[in-house]
């Protein structure tokens, strides 16, 4: 059933990249120049949307999903005792560290690269398996890389639409397509000797995309009161991703770009 499912969600990408080579949309499309903040594209949001239709139905999902389950189950989690939750949210990012240091030497960036190993190394072992940040504190700020990243940088996949996912949510096709590939590698892999078997390891897939869920949940609310929440979610989405691109630094828009007559 999963390989189904994982194959199904491949035949849909690719399906999605003939379609978005077409029609690409602005997280991605991203020239060398505007890369050089030349152009003001770089940071710009176009309205298009070729899903658009599945996309909002997705939004309706999972904004009433929010309403009925997820807001209620968001709150309960937020009354666990703050220490205990930082425990579980640094234990679940500690597992990301490896994935994330691969994709950062597949970036060529040696030196983040690097230092996700430390901060694996060191979290795990004087951090109490992840348990406590300790690498933060020591000069090791966690970079976040994925894979979805990483086809970018190559340039293996230049356009990409964006898309909605049920309980998922906002991405890209592109980072879908990271994301499935991602997930064949298993990060929990890293705890041979805990000798996870598949049910444990979707638990801590589920409650790693729970934890993820409950610190924005307070933005759907917010979201709830935009004039069209789902255009709201996607421009906002879609700038999100651009400064992970660029690891926090997009490319500024050239000041002739702007007609200011």
């Amino acid at each position: 059933m999963k390989k189904t499912i994982l194959f199904a969600l491949i035949a849909f990408i690719f399906t999605s990249k003939v379609y978005a080579d077409q029609n690409p949309s602005p997280e991605v499309s991203v020239t060398s120049e505007q890369q050089q903040g030349t152009q003001s594209e770089a940071v710009a949001i176009s309205s298009l949307d070729p899903y658009e239709s599945f996309n909002r139905s997705m939004f309706d999902f999972n904004m009433a999903f929010h309403d009925a389950i997820g807001r209620p189950l968001a709150n309960a989690y937020r009354e666990i005792p703050q220490p205990a939750r930082t425990g579980v949210e640094n234990f679940l990012n500690n597992l990301k560290e490896p994935l994330s240091a691969l994709n950062s030497f597949l970036q060529g960036n040696i030196e983040d690269g690097l230092g996700g190993i430390m901060r694996f190394a060191l979290n795990s072992t004087l951090g109490l398996f992840g348990i406590l940040d300790i690498a933060t504190e020591a000069g090791l700020p966690s970079k976040n890389e994925d894979f979805g990243q990483t086809l970018y940088v190559w340039g293996v996949w230049d356009n990409a639409n964006y898309l909605v996912l049920p309980l998922l949510g906002p991405t890209t096709t592109r980072n879908l397509f990271g994301d499935v590939t991602e997930s064949v590698t298993d990060p929990t892999q890293v705890y041979d000797a805990a000798d996870l078997e598949t049910e444990e390891r979707m638990v801590i897939f589920a409650t790693s995309g729970f934890v993820e869920y409950t610190k924005i949940a307070p933005l759907l609310d917010d979201l709830q009161n935009q004039p069209d929440p789902y255009y709201f979610s996607r421009e906002s989405y879609i700038q999100y991703r651009i400064g992970q691109i660029y690891n926090g630094k997009p490319p500024t828009p050239d000041l002739d770009d702007f007609d200011i007559d």
